[in-house]
């Protein structure tokens, strides 16, 4: 994201002194090489504020993740008051930390503006970039959708070696990799939106959501990483592994899924060199996320899938 410029000069003893023969000019003295142009700066904020930025994150996920886990227990009518407080603290969060980012780069004498890119102008490039997120998204779940698989594939192996070991009165047997996805895919419907108001109101944390961890992830932590790690891929390994971790009440699986769902960000990020195409597919994912976890919820989808004995 960061760019330098210089000026192109015509050298002084190239130029031609008017009214004067060609044989009687005398060359115009070289000037010295003009002092190098400094270079971009290794990091755009304070280390001790990224490292703050990050133990936040990392300290509001584990909170959630032991929040989520009683969610799923309660009754509808009473998480409706849950699941509106629960959006209002998220998108208050959201906010603080994007305040937080903009003090840091404040503090590194870096625009806030610097970490938006090459933002497009007027309606037609912003709808090139919308039609991009658009591709992106659904690239993006093809990629998710094989990575999810594999997991599955290796998980399910393991489960099986494990219920050969507990075959035994002994010691339980463990949990089946469907039935651990069940319970987690219980818990998130409880955080899904139901009725008008708690739909417009996830509508609007899924705006702040994606705009604010854009800016945090793929600008401020990304562009850091870069600077401080001097390597683009390590500064996109960086990123991701904090976005992964930023999700722990989605478990294991889901914090290594979003981990990667935060590198194919990065990616799309590096190669339109603006942040627009991954805020909008940010948001319509978790929107449209919410809004399929609403629907199986209400169909009770999950209470007819046979589980294993």
């Amino acid at each position: 994201m960061w760019a330098s410029f210089s000026l192109k000069q015509e050298p002084a003893n190239s130029r031609k002194l008017k009214g004067m023969p060609a044989d009687e000019q005398a060359p115009l003295p070289t000037p010295s090489t003009p002092p190098a142009l400094p270079q971009a700066p290794y990091r755009i904020a304070p280390i001790w504020h990224t490292v703050v930025l990050v133990a936040v994150i990392l300290a509001f996920s584990f909170w959630g993740a032991s929040r989520t886990g009683g969610l799923g227990n309660e009754p509808m009518a009473a998480l409706h008051g849950t699941r509106l407080l629960h959006y209002a603290l998220s998108g208050v969060f959201e906010l603080v930390v994007l305040a937080w980012v903009a003090l840091g780069l404040r503090l590194g004498n870096v625009p806030f503006r610097s970490l938006f890119g090459r933002l497009p102008r007027g309606l037609n490039d912003i709808t090139k970039e919308a039609a991009i997120a658009a591709v992106f998204w659904l690239i993006s779940m093809g990629v998710l959708a094989s990575v999810a698989l594999t997991w599955n594939v290796a998980q399910t192996q393991i489960y099986h070696h494990q219920a050969k070991s507990h075959a035994t009165p002994q010691g339980p047997t463990p949990e089946s990799p469907q039935q651990q996805q069940i319970k987690m895919a219980r818990k998130l419907m409880s955080l899904a939106p139901a009725g008008g108001l708690e739909i417009a109101a996830w509508g609007v944390l899924c705006l702040i959501v994606g705009f604010s961890e854009e800016v945090v992830f793929r600008g401020y932590l990304q562009s850091q990483g870069i600077g401080l790690l001097h390597s683009t891929v390590l500064g996109v390994l960086f990123s991701a592994l904090v976005f992964g971790a930023a999700h722990g009440y989605q478990g294991v699986r889901g914090v290594c899924l979003i981990g990667v769902y935060g590198a194919l960000f990065s990616g799309v990020t590096l190669m339109r060199r603006n942040l627009l195409p991954g805020m909008i597919a940010h948001s319509w994912h978790d929107f449209f996320t919410g809004m399929v976890l609403a629907l199986i919820r209400e169909t009770h989808l999950l209470d007819r899938i046979p589980l294993p004995s």
